[in-house]
């Protein structure tokens, strides 16, 4: 009987380890669509100053999202796409490098 006792620990701390298990493998974030939009056009999502008024992910192929002054400016996500601008909806050939 005493070697029955020991074994329910161990029984449990089994149990815990593959529920925290399944719990870090199946609870990942959902990506907005701006997010997956980024990642499947070959960008990274970073974060940026731009404009107050600015949204996440705004068109960066555009002049003035990101043009405003530091202390009008607030930190928002974007797509970073090298050498190209993200329009929106993908990483785009940038017509104002």
């Amino acid at each position: 009987m005493k070697k029955r006792r020991g074994i329910y620990p161990l029984i449990i701390l089994l149990i815990a380890v593959i529920m925290g298990i399944f719990f870090f493998v199946f609870n990942k974030p959902q990506l907005s669509q701006k997010e997956q939009a980024c990642i499947n056009s070959g960008g990274t999502i970073t974060t940026s100053l731009c404009c107050g008024n600015t949204n996440d992910f705004p068109n960066l192929c555009t002049i003035g999202a990101c043009g405003c002054a530091p202390n009008d400016s607030h930190n928002i996500k974007i797509c970073d796409c090298g050498n190209k601008c993200f329009n929106g909806t993908e990483c785009a050939v940038n017509l104002y490098p």
